[in-house]
């Protein structure tokens, strides 16, 4: 046989060695690869959850956010609302204040024009001052006070009888009842007799049914130096 139809005995057994580590190198690739896609899906997963965690905090951190501002919303809500509600008051308290001023001023005026008025006739009149009304012990018993005094000052001595009307509805009709028809009121008779001022006090019992709308203290001095004058007050009680 020729030395080209020998076929070396070596050569028999390379073909598995060759396979088996090309098998063997694909086993460790795999392997190697298998670990590596291993360990970059556990990393994506702890990338993901901590991303996931980030995203609610975030979230929650929003939601306070959002709360605290629709919180400071509403206060400042309140607080224009304070400061107009303050305002407003305040401004009705000038008008009112306002309205006051001139009413004591034009009052003060009618007072001066009646005193020169009165100056000039050579007469004074007793004004009735400090009208209370208050609820008394017993039901349909109400307490009175006032005080009186000289228009004019250094007048001398002022004497004579006060009266006391009440004018009311009794039965839908309008009625006017004098002390001596109000039974179980005291005093029934008021004299006045002072140089500066006198105070009086007592209490009314009305009838029943009547609705007391007004009071009216009528003065009837003794002598020429003084003029007979009625005031009439609003029925108003106090506490």
């Amino acid at each position: 046989m020729s030395a080209f139809g020998r076929i070396p005995a070596a050569t028999g057994p390379r073909p598995h060695g060759v396979w088996a580590g090309l098998l063997l190198g694909a086993v460790v690739i795999s392997l190697a690869a298998g670990s590596f896609w291993g360990g970059f899906v556990l990393g994506a997963r702890s990338l993901g959850v901590g991303s996931i965690q980030a995203v609610h905090a975030l979230q929650r951190e929003r939601d306070a956010l959002t709360a605290e501002l629709a919180d400071l919303r509403q206060q400042g809500i309140a607080c224009e609302r304070t400061r107009q509600i303050e305002q407003e008051r305040d401004r009705s308290a000038q008008e009112q204040s306002k309205a006051a001023q001139d009413e004591r001023l034009a009052l003060a005026k009618e007072v001066s024009s009646l005193k020169r008025l009165i100056r000039t006739g050579g007469r004074s009149v007793v004004a009735v001052q400090e009208l209370r009304l208050t609820a008394g012990e017993a039901p349909r018993e109400f307490r009175y006070s006032f005080t009186v005094s000289q228009l004019i000052e250094d007048v001398g001595e002022t004497s004579g009888s006060i009266g006391i009307k009440l004018s009311g509805r009794q039965d839908g009709k309008g009625k006017t009842l004098t002390l001596d028809r109000l039974k179980g009121s005291q005093p029934i008779k008021l004299t006045m007799r002072f140089d500066h001022f006198q105070s009086f006090e007592g209490h009314l019992v009305l009838p029943e049914g009547f609705e007391p709308q007004a009071l009216t203290v009528e003065i009837d001095p003794h002598g020429d130096k003084l003029i007979a004058s009625a005031e009439t007050f609003p029925w108003r009680l106090e506490e």
